[in-house]
């Protein structure tokens, strides 16, 4: 085995994986605007593309665990180190790039995680205005919900909105 071509296939995973995140905050950057400006197709839309963003990024992730398992078995180490262990075993000049590409893929991993979260408290403030201006504009128009006991409920929470922004 080629340790220099592994590291080159890993360097090259890993940066395929950062694009592909890269791309899936751009969606999520998209989808706040059709939140924002009030645009349902658009973010319907961009639901869609963030659907097959995520798939994409699954299987870029599922590769580049198989390909680390795969180099760390042939360098007799478990299948199942992670890439920062295995990452010692190439040259100490080639180690600074892999760490600042996890450390860089770890980041939007976490940015992309807290832009969800915004997303999801954003279309929630929605759907709770949209709720309170029907009660305003037509008071018992909307049917209050079954709650946890079975006990209806008239007003609706948005910290237990289960539905799904991205």
């Amino acid at each position: 085995m080629n340790i220099q071509q592994k590291f080159h296939e890993i360097v090259s995973a890993l940066q395929f994986e950062l694009q592909e995140y890269g791309g899936l905050l751009h969606l999520f950057d998209r989808q706040q605007q059709c939140i924002i400006h009030q645009d349902p197709s658009g973010f319907l839309d961009i639901n869609v593309e963030v659907d097959e963003q995520i798939a994409k990024l699954t299987h870029c992730r599922q590769q580049r665990e198989q390909l680390v398992s795969n180099i760390a078995l042939a360098l007799g180490k478990p299948a199942n180190i992670t890439l920062s262990a295995l990452s010692q075993s190439f040259q100490v000049d080639h180690q600074p790039l892999l760490r600042a590409l996890i450390d860089e893929i770890n980041d939007l991993i976490t940015r992309t995680q807290r832009r969800t979260r915004q997303n999801r408290m954003l279309l929630a403030q929605c759907v709770e205005s949209a709720r309170q201006l029907l009660n305003i504009s037509n008071p018992g128009a909307i049917p209050g919900t079954y709650g946890a006991h079975g006990q209806i409920q008239t007003h609706y929470n948005p910290n237990r909105l289960t539905a799904a922004v991205a």
